[in-house]
């Protein structure tokens, strides 16, 4: 063992509060590097095999005969051929995987289709076969594989390059407030013969010593937190809405990458001899007496007053001059805090505000149901809605069935203008949740008078057209419309009309699952006809409300009737343009099974999803809300180490100091008063910057918010204020630990005598 090892080992063992404190720092730093790593791998490997899993190949060719799939696999740089039957004409499809990492893979399948005899080539792709280019960019696969991927790699790794040199930082502080107090040591060393290079060496062989220690340590802890943020994000159920849970068990897995594991281990060891290597060259800069008297050889200017000073007099001065002696670890400490502080008061709320102003903007107009189902056969079956209704009440898994039929037609006010009208037909429950539970007419009431309710939207605009204008020139106690009704015949009555009519019809097509074409099984035409509608009652609509008026140029009306019209007489009304049911689900459990259902029925029509969309959003937002709660608390933790070093390292090098003031008439409770405002210093100027930071987050996100909707009047739910008592919780915490730190710091000084903290040389 040589010298500079050996002093480095009992310098560690020696001051174990300092060699804990810089280990700490190392471990941190590693474990964020390594949770980042491990995150980026478990990702991609977990998206690899989804897009594996949905196509098995990374080239599938339609139609190949056995011998024809036995050549491909012997083809080189094909690794895998499956052969699928064809049951129609007994042909097989082949799956190919390529070799990972080719860059080129058109002349792999070239040569591979030409040794089949095929008789095409990659540019035939559409017609003969189809590739997976999601699996081949997770393979490497083709150069726009390459491309993407190291994109992808490089946008990671300037990133985490980032946030590296921000560990480097961290660590750098421990290892200078780790030197700070051994600079009499070293500068005893150099007068007694020690050369430059073998102090460096001394500080750089400590710095291994606790990388060995440090560096596998950050590494578990890095992927135990990886893991930890893999479980929480299983738990959010956000893949359920992707996957089935079976699959996510079998796809969705945590992964590490060795190769990662290293080059997080190197570039971790790199920082910390780095560190350590510029704290021995600043420290061979000072002449040994100077290190010895840790004194400057230049008077430096200090200010003579201060904020603190002015506030609490000559301990809040000394405060303040004790702070800017070492400026660069003061404002290190204040950044860090200030960035965990900010992120933990204004990510959850800004995240909140964005989720709810973003539902408040996609589902504000009343919209407050899960599911949108048709009905497949809605223009050829008009009551085909009793039939959706009795189907989804059988299925179990929904409840809250809400009915709107929706027609339109025309309302000709002169010879020249009219206006739409938009006539709805409800059940009992959607008539209901229109009005809020409070209709101005009963369900029964309106279906036994046979007449409708007229919504009077008031419009800020003057529009002529608008209805308002309208009934300022005529008072309507019925209204005629012109409607457009459907008419079908068959193909054989098509064929004995003139051609003039037969080009005014349309094609009527059904599906054949048995040939997978369209067939021709009739067609139609239009025919209009006017129907009067008798007015119950006029009811006022203010701008902005639940309902949802359709706002065409020419004006419109909006008319509300009850089902039971709507099939007493839905042979003279007009075209049916939605025959929908909204509806909620039963429970959460149930939402893939409900989902299923819908999809294989043959008669029902899946036309909004919203528990789908809300759900997915949600759950995203819950993800960033955990990947940047992560954050945040590692850099508390960085925060938090850098103070606790700070903190008492600044007391323990100053305790000669101290001692000397105390000889002079300073009272102990002086000194814990001088203290406090130390430790003031850090916490209270994060704690303004914090809190005039998250104020400038939430303002940022408003205005993001507006941006991104592209809408001047688009109200937010983003509050500027809440943020502000959870950043002064924080303030008061970091508070609480540097006063403790600097409480147990100045008890250990107090165990020896004043005379022994005078003459202390560590």
């Amino acid at each position: 063992m040589n010298f500079q090892t050996m002093l480095a080992k009992r310098y560690i063992f020696a001051q174990k509060r300092h060699s804990v404190l810089t280990l700490c720092s190392i471990i941190v730093a590693l474990a964020f590097m390594s949770m980042l790593f491990s995150g980026f791998t478990t990702c991609f490997t977990s998206l690899r095999n989804i897009a594996y899993d949905k196509a098995p190949y990374h080239c599938l060719v339609y139609s190949v005969t056995k011998e024809q799939g036995e050549l491909l696999s012997q083809a080189e740089g094909i690794t895998s051929c499956v052969l699928k039957e064809n049951p129609e004409d007994g042909t097989y499809q082949a799956q190919l995987l390529i070799q990972k990492f080719i860059d080129d893979e058109q002349k792999v399948l070239d040569a591979a289709f030409e040794k089949a005899g095929l008789g095409f080539g990659y540019m035939e792709m559409l017609n003969n076969f189809e590739m997976n280019f999601d699996l081949m960019q997770y393979d490497f696969v083709g150069v726009a594989a390459w491309f993407t991927v190291a994109c992808t790699f490089a946008l990671f790794f300037g990133f985490v390059i980032i946030l590296a040199m921000a560990m480097r930082l961290v660590i750098d502080t421990a290892f200078e407030i780790s030197s700070k107090e051994r600079e009499r040591q070293f500068g005893v060393l150099q007068s007694i013969g020690a050369t430059p290079g073998q102090v460096v060496k001394i500080i750089t062989m400590e710095g291994t010593l606790l990388s060995i220690i440090g560096i596998p340590i950050g590494l578990i802890c890095g992927n135990a937190l990886a893991y930890a943020a893999y479980r929480i994000v299983l738990y959010t159920k956000l893949m359920e809405a992707i996957l089935t849970p079976e699959k996510i068990e079998e796809l969705v897995c945590f992964t590490t990458n060795p190769w990662m594991m290293l080059a997080s281990a190197a570039t971790g060891y790199v920082w910390v001899w780095l560190s350590a290597y510029a704290t021995g060259m600043r420290i061979i800069k000072m002449s040994p007496m100077q290190a010895i008297t840790s004194r400057s050889s230049t008077v430096k200017k200090v200010k003579k007053h201060s904020i603190y000073g002015l506030i609490f007099g000559w301990t809040g001065k000394l405060a303040s001059r004790n702070a800017r002696r070492s400026l660069k670890r003061f404002w290190i400490t204040v950044v860090s805090l200030t960035v965990s502080i900010t992120l933990f008061s204004t990510s959850s709320f800004a995240i909140d505000g964005f989720i709810d102003s973003y539902e408040e903007y996609l589902y504000g107009e009343g919209i407050d149901f899960d599911f949108s189902i048709g009905n497949r056969n809605k223009n050829r079956d008009p009551l085909g809605h009793q039939k959706t209704i009795e189907i989804l009440e059988k299925s179990g898994y929904f409840k809250d069935l809400s009915l709107e039929l929706n027609t339109f037609g025309k309302h000709q006010l002169n010879e020249k203008r009219s206006t739409i009208v938009e006539i709805d037909y409800c059940n009992e429950e959607a008539y209901n949740q229109l009005f809020e539970g409070k209709p101005p007419v009963s369900y029964e009431e309106l279906a036994a008078s046979g007449e409708y309710l007229m919504l009077e939207l008031k419009q800020e605009h003057s529009d002529p057209l608008t209805w308002e204008n309208i009934q300022k020139t005529q008072v309507l106690d019925e209204i005629p419309v012109v409607t457009s009704k459907r008419i079908e015949i068959s193909v054989e009555e098509y064929e004995a009309l003139p051609e003039d009519q037969q080009k005014k019809m349309r094609e009527v097509t059904e599906y054949d699952e048995a040939t997978g074409e369209e067939i021709i099984t009739g067609y139609s035409y239009r025919e209009n006809g006017t129907q009067t509608y008798s007015i119950h009652s006029r009811i006022p609509i203010e701008e902005g409300s639940r309902w949802r008026i359709i706002p065409y140029e020419m004006g419109s009306v909006q008319l509300i009737a009850t089902q039971t019209q709507y099939e007493q007489h839905h042979e003279d009304y007009g075209i049916l343009l939605s025959n929908t049911v909204e509806c909620n689900l039963i429970d959460h459990d149930s939402y893939r099974d409900a989902l299923s259902f819908i999809e294989k029925h043959e008669t029902l029509e899946l036309e909004w999803d919203v528990y789908g969309m809300n759900y997915v959003n949600r759950s995203s937002f819950t993800l960033t809300k955990i990947i940047v709660a992560f954050i945040a608390l590692m850099v508390a933790l960085i925060s938090i180490v850098n103070m606790v070093n700070i903190v008492s390292t600044g007391l323990l090098n100053r305790r000669s100091e101290l001692a000397s003031m105390q000889c002079v008439g300073m009272t102990k409770g002086q000194m814990y008063g001088m203290t406090i405002v130390e430790c003031l210093q850090y916490v209270l100027t994060s704690g303004v910057v914090s809190s005039l930071l998250s104020f400038a987050v939430m303002i940022g996100m408003k205005y993001f918010i507006r941006f991104m909707t592209l809408e001047e009047d688009f109200k937010t739910v983003i509050s500027y204020t809440k943020p502000q008592g959870i950043v002064w919780i924080c303030t008061a915490a970091a508070f609480v630990v540097a006063l403790i730190t600097a409480l147990i710091s100045i008890q250990e000084m107090q165990k020896q005598s004043l005379v022994d903290q005078i003459r202390s040389v560590d």
